[in-house]
């Protein structure tokens, strides 16, 4: 038995179960009996996405989101092999604040003299006292993990679909389930200084200096929810990539891109060119001021850029909302 887990008893046929410590619904793998575990030091809920896309499922959506990218291989289907594959649980708390700031500071103004055809010909600026209320509830996402991944932690989630957590079912995934490193009483700290930085925020578009702010964070709910993703290692001929899928959605969190090498030569060679040109620009306006020059450069500048920029990305990221 883990250090993160423990042994009850099943009210209905009496055998040992094993479950995880945060539980609070369970299932008896003997008799199929579902209760929920009475336990009074319990403060929260712990839910969790179930797996709904098997490695199989997951490889033909990352196949799909692959194809999305210039340059990559027309038979990508038959030539993406995976090579490796870990299925892990990850710990996000889901948790809601509601906050009543009440602040006071001076905000700036400007007042305008001698007006003439273009504008103004003095500007003075001045501060003047403001006071103002911000009263609303955000809900935010905390991860929870302890290996810091970025793509996970800025990953946009979702709880629908969401059920109480089962190591159970998890087990007969064969997944990993990470523990979250973050306490209940941490989670709401974190949000309280989330929905209080978010006001601070509101409050420095409104006013210039800050004199006095009052405020009465209170957190609404919370919940600790487990997501399953797909940390995946594949090859394409004789290249190796990684991927991470999210394996209740199906969605490609992040991927490495194979590309052809045709395309990667054809476009080096373009991004050299619009280069070549842009030099020729510089030549032709240090030698005399052209307009069409000036127009070659910047045409050129940017072609350039932006063809070293698309052509060459290796990496594919879901697009936030």
């Amino acid at each position: 038995m883990s250090k993160n887990t423990k042994t009850i008893t099943c009210p209905q046929c009496s055998a040992p179960v094993e479950i995880d410590e945060t539980q609070t619904v369970f299932t008896c793998p003997y008799c199929q009996f579902t209760s929920k575990i009475e336990d009074k030091e319990e403060k929260f809920e712990h839910y969790m996405l179930p797996v709904k896309y098997n490695i199989i499922d997951a490889r033909t959506e990352l196949i799909g989101d692959l194809m999305k990218n210039p340059g990559v291989p027309d038979d990508l289907h038959n030539k993406l092999k995976i090579v490796e594959y870990e299925l892990k649980f990850i710990p996000y708390w889901i948790i809601s604040v509601h906050n009543h700031t009440e602040y006071t500071g001076e905000g700036e103004y400007a007042t305008y003299h001698d007006r003439f055809k273009s504008g103004w010909r003095k500007i003075r600026f001045h501060l003047k006292p403001e006071q103002g209320v911000f009263d609303d509830e955000r809900e935010f996402t905390i991860y929870a993990a302890k290996e810091m991944d970025k793509d996970l932690i800025n990953f946009q989630i979702s709880t629908r679909g969401k059920r109480y957590f089962q190591r159970q079912e998890v087990e007969k995934d064969n997944a990993v389930i990470e523990p979250s490193i973050i306490n209940l009483e941490q989670a709401k700290l974190q949000g309280i200084a989330l929905i209080r930085e978010v006001h601070k925020g509101l409050i420095l578009k409104e006013i210039t200096r800050i004199h006095q702010v009052v405020d009465n964070p209170k957190v609404t709910s919370v919940f600790l929810l487990h997501i399953p993703f797909y940390f995946i290692k594949f090859k394409v001929g004789r290249r190796h990539y990684q991927a991470k899928i999210e394996a209740n959605t199906g969605r490609t969190v992040v991927t490495q891109i194979p590309k052809k090498i045709t395309y990667t030569l054809q476009v080096t060679f373009l991004g050299i060119f619009f280069a070549l040109v842009a030099l020729l620009s510089v030549i032709l306006l240090l030698s005399s001021i052209s307009p069409v020059g000036l127009f070659l450069l910047m045409s050129a500048s940017m072609f350039s850029i932006r063809t070293f920029q698309v052509g060459l990305r290796r990496k594919y990221k879901e697009k936030e909302d």
